[in-house]
């Protein structure tokens, strides 16, 4: 089964989530700094931030000594969790129905000071005294703020004041999680397209990484090359063993073959014995021969002269050659639908996976049935091939191994099945040599395999 391809900016790519993982901590990080460095530093440390709460109580000190006369409403505070709060001379409150001790305390240890401070008790900032003459009195005014009023106030000073440095962190973060994100998803995006490339068959396929590089990703890319090299050399140790055995039996065919000749003029009376090993041996001689055919594609000597070719003729003589096989069966190989394409390929071996098909198409559709086949362009870039039988079909767990070597659906395709089980799996590899596809589904009834072809420098007829 193929796997689908998943982009590196697609939103299901682990980049995306390394990436969103990492820089959502970062920022965590700030923030919570900026929350703790609101909290738990002394505004007093701070110029700009004890000039802003001096500042905001001189102004509401000034509206007051401005008023005619004294009056119990004091000036809204510029933040909501802030208050003001007026005393007199003995201690009493004025224009408050209720006020805290914690207020009181600040006002017994700094009543006596001549300046504003800034004083905390239990999460209430203190701002003052503001001394203040008010219609011939003197009186002390206030300003508090709660310490969660005094956060939010601190980093909106933050944002407002150094919002180009928030801009500027935000930026590194974001490029140095990035490149985080790439460091680690690039070369596991390396190592997906060499897989896949492997898995097609691509034995020279490599991760790409360099050999230098000691971390985990590195140990994992040379342990893929190393795995690629020991599948390839098992494969071609495989395929070497098959060609050579397949040559060495071609021999000994050959000199059986001569002594069945003779063994005909010397007993005339066994002809039917001899014809039954005259078939074995003709079985056995095809059976090898395809064996050391299929070896040659997937080794890429097999390759014949590339040249321009009418695929619409090639494949309609083929449908003809199949329906004069299939005429002595009963049954019919017929074109449904024929466009005129011309590509650049190699026509013998294109010829073979077509042939193949068809006759495979042949042994399993029923008698007074037809083999019916279309070449259809299907964009400008790729041609299709279809190729159906009326036979039993494969079951669908055996549709993946159908082009296999040796791969026989014994119990589905029934009594028919007397090929070598070569063919699909010549067939698969000669359209591979084309850069194409080939694929099958059950077409009820029946199966239908499908040959896409690229059109590289093809000519459209």
């Amino acid at each position: 089964m193929r796997v689908p391809k998943l982009a590196i900016w697609s939103r299901h790519s682990v980049f995306w989530r390394i990436f969103l993982w990492f820089w959502l901590t970062m920022l965590a990080m700030l923030s919570t700094l900026l929350v703790v460095f609101a909290i738990t530093v002394d505004p007093s440390d701070y110029l700009s931030e004890r000039r802003a709460l001096f500042r905001e109580l001189e102004i509401a000190a000034r509206k007051m000594e401005s008023l005619s006369r004294l009056s119990v409403h004091l000036p809204i505070p510029l933040f909501p969790g802030s208050g003001y709060y007026l005393f007199d001379t003995k201690g009493n409150v004025l224009g408050s129905a209720s006020i805290s001790k914690d207020l009181i305390s600040a006002y017994e240890k700094t009543r006596e000071r001549s300046d504003p401070t800034i004083t905390f008790r239990r999460g209430v900032l203190v701002v003052g005294p503001k001394r203040l003459t008010l219609n011939g009195g003197t009186y002390e005014l206030y300003l508090t703020k709660e310490m969660q009023s005094l956060v939010h106030w601190r980093l909106k000073q933050v944002i407002s004041r150094q919002w180009p440095m928030v801009i500027v962190a935000l930026g590194v973060s974001f490029a140095l999680c990035m490149i985080l994100a790439r460091y680690l998803v690039v070369p596991i995006r390396r190592l997906q397209k060499a897989s896949r490339k492997l898995a097609d068959g691509d034995l020279s396929a490599r991760s790409g990484m360099s050999i230098d590089r000691r971390d985990e990703l590195g140990e994992l890319a040379r342990d893929f090359d190393y795995m690629a090299e020991q599948l390839g050399s098992l494969l071609h140790s495989k395929e070497r063993l098959l060609r050579d055995v397949s040559h060495e039996l071609r021999s000994p065919l050959t000199r059986l073959t001569i002594s069945l000749a003779l063994a005909r003029r010397k007993t005339p009376e066994a002809i039917s014995e001899h014809d039954r090993i005259e078939r074995e041996v003709q079985r056995l001689d095809q059976l090898i021969g395809q064996i050391i055919h299929f070896s040659r594609i997937q080794n890429g000597t097999d390759k014949a002269s590339v040249v321009e070719v009418s695929l619409d003729s090639l494949i309609e003589q083929l449908v003809e050659d199949g329906d004069f096989e299939a005429q002595a069966r009963n049954k019919a190989v017929v074109s449904k639908s024929m466009e005129g394409v011309t590509l650049t390929a190699m026509p013998e071996l294109l010829g073979s996976a077509v042939e193949n098909i068809i006759r495979n198409a042949i042994r399993f559709t029923p008698e007074g049935s037809e083999v019916e086949v279309w070449l259809l362009k299907e964009s400008k870039t790729h041609v299709i091939v279809k190729i159906r039988d009326y036979g039993p079909g494969v079951p669908e767990s055996a549709l993946e191994e159908l082009f296999e070597p040796f791969f026989r659906v014994d119990d589905t395709r029934g009594k028919e099945n007397d090929g070598t089980g070569l063919g699909m799996a010549i067939a698969s590899a000669a359209v591979k040599q084309h850069g194409g596809t080939i694929s099958a589904r059950n077409a009820d009834p029946g199966l239908q395999v499908t040959i896409r072809i690229p059109l590289k420098n093809a000519l459209h007829a």
